[in-house]
């Protein structure tokens, strides 16, 4: 193979992190633009038509904050970058988006991230932090002092009409924090070679002829397409326009806009081919979708034909088994390349012409991404309806959001979770000191529970006869309460199980030892069997325990909707 060919590479700098951004509603489905931090209750419509909403409705945690070096980013509406929300206290903290389920049956979502620091703690340290989403690993985040960055994600829900993103401290003096959240829904055939069980976490999009970012509404689904700007060095490269009427894309599936199919990158030598690499710090294997677009009526006598090479002049360079390619003049052709490996964090996509072909290669259009781990299921479904019926019970839990377990070990602070990482159990219920007030609903449907802690709160009327029903109990804290009546029998006879409701001065106990907090002073039911001693259970493991201090909530009732660069 030429290695000058292969020197003459359009060669771009992509950061580790993907950078992409958002715009406004399509047609019904979901396209949701959140200016987080922002406080206003009115949506406002930027200069290309994006409708933002403030991010009230969909978090109740953290701190508003404005930058102090504002954000002046060519395409894209500043205001959404000048706000932002933070994080210092929790493992996590989640946005929670509830969507109808008729657009969840039918779609695919393109959720994007967004974060500009811009100094706004005045400290100049740019924080570093994970990225989540409904329970699954997306990304580490490291920020900069002014400079914008962004990350998406494409996923199908699995049995959920939640989209939440959440954000995880790593390290104590770095406060994770976001600038703006955007989802959109995409056709349920929009990327549809891919398993519908596996996330899409895109490192590039970029439309290499244009001079200046596509997106909506050129593009209805509002991805957004990176232009290469101004040839650093026209003799080397050109750039084509399309003389066809119009282009027919209706028959390529990922439905790139006409407007990136529009022009064309070639090198200005025609008797060279171009070709396309980048370096990168992601170890498992790259995906790409090139799009090709002939952008001149060829006469009789010319032809352009060109060969797909992956990591050319590599002891295992692979020509690609659908050459040779031929760009349809006033349409479309779109390549899927999957699995590129790297070399040394190198790979190279070249494309050169074929013996009969009269015309260079050239290139319209290019994505890459990466194929994430297998979606998790989330925690155990009727855990987590179980667990709505709490919050719904007690305002001090409402403001908790994401999956209560995944990813570990980002569990929520009041639970304890199995080691199950697809679909867990919750194990422990650590709601001690609170300040729960009333009575208990029913969340018998936890079954998996070992532990209940519920000490010092306000909780009133009888003990439910459930707590005393769970297979897997060993510990039940009730002490410090305002509990009434008598224990019931479900607890009192079950001597394998820590049972403490000291400090309830309403409670019948009967026998005294059933609240004594030691289990081994415990008397068991009486046997039917005169010959056999009374049997003492041994102490029960001790399941976490988590205090919080209950924090005072205002809830912000906003509208919304979401996008950035």
């Amino acid at each position: 193979m030429n290695t000058q060919l292969l020197n003459l590479l359009v060669l771009l700098v992509f950061a580790p992190i993907s950078c992409f951004l958002l715009l406004v509603p399509v047609s019904g489905k979901v396209f949701l633009s959140i200016d987080c931090g922002s406080s206003s209750l009115k949506p406002r419509t930027d200069n290309n038509s994006i409708v933002w909403v403030g991010d009230g409705p969909y978090i109740q945690t953290g701190e508003v904050h404005k930058v102090n070096i504002p954000a002046q980013i060519p395409d894209f509406d500043s205001n959404a970058l000048n706000t932002l929300r933070a994080f210092p206290t929790r493992k996590k903290n989640c946005y929670s988006i509830d969507l109808d389920s008729k657009t969840v049956n039918s779609s695919r979502f393109l959720v994007r991230a967004n974060f500009y620091y811009g100094n706004y703690d005045n400290k100049s340290s740019p924080p570093t932090f994970n990225l989540q989403f409904n329970g699954n690993n997306w990304e580490q985040i490291t920020t900069t002092n002014d400079s914008v960055l962004y990350t998406e994600v494409v996923f199908s829900l699995n049995n959920t009409n939640n989209i939440n993103v959440c954000l995880a401290q790593t390290h104590l003096d770095n406060i994770p924090f976001i600038s703006a959240l955007e989802v959109r829904s995409l056709n349920s055939n929009i990327y549809g070679y891919v398993p519908s069980e596996f996330p899409l976490l895109f490192q590039l999009r970029t439309a290499f002829g244009t001079n200046k970012t596509v997106r909506y509404p050129e593009d209805s689904f509002d991805r957004i397409w990176s232009s290469l700007g101004p040839l650093s060095n026209p003799s080397t490269l050109r750039r084509i326009t399309s003389d066809a009427p119009s282009i027919n894309i209706n028959s390529t599936i990922d439905k790139p806009p006409e407007a990136v199919l529009r022009t064309a990158l070639l090198l200005f030598n025609s008797s060279e081919d171009i070709a396309y690499s980048d370096t990168t710090n992601l170890t498992g294997p790259w995906f790409f979708n090139a799009y090709f677009s002939e952008p001149i009526k060829l006469n009789s006598t010319q032809k352009r034909s060109f060969n797909l090479v992956v990591n050319a002049n590599k002891d295992d360079s692979l020509f690609f088994p659908e050459n040779p390619l031929i760009p349809p003049y006033g349409g479309a052709l779109e390549v899927h390349i999957a699995n590129v490996s790297t070399f040394n964090s190198f790979f190279s996509l070249a494309f050169f012409r074929t013996n009969d072909s009269t015309l260079p290669s050239l290139i319209n259009a290019l994505e890459a991404y990466t194929v994430g781990a297998k979606l998790a299921q989330g925690t155990n479904s009727n855990d987590v309806k179980a667990l709505g019926l709490l919050q719904k019970s007690f305002i001090q839990l409402q403001n908790w959001n994401g999956d209560p377990c995944l990813p570990s070990p980002y569990t929520w602070d009041w639970v304890a979770c199995s080691d199950d990482t697809d679909s867990p159990r919750i194990t422990a219920l650590n709601l001690n000191d609170f300040g729960l007030i009333g009575t208990l609903p029913d969340f018998s449907a936890m079954d998996a529970l070992k532990t209940i802690n519920l000490r010092n709160n306000s909780l009133t009327e009888d003990i439910p006869e459930f707590l005393g029903t769970f297979p897997e109990l060993t510990v039940l804290d009730l002490a410090d309460n305002n509990f009434l009546g008598t224990v019931p029998s479900s607890i009192s006879n079950n001597v394998n199980l820590k049972f403490t409701a000291t400090g309830n001065p309403n409670l019948s106990c009967t026998p005294t030892s059933i609240c004594n907090t030691d289990p081994a002073s415990r008397i068991p039911p009486p046997s039917t069997n005169t010959n056999t001693e009374p049997k003492i259970p041994s102490p029960a493991d001790k399941g976490k325990s988590s205090k919080t201090l209950a924090q005072p909530i205002i809830i912000l009732l906003i509208m919304f909707s979401g996008f950035l660069l």
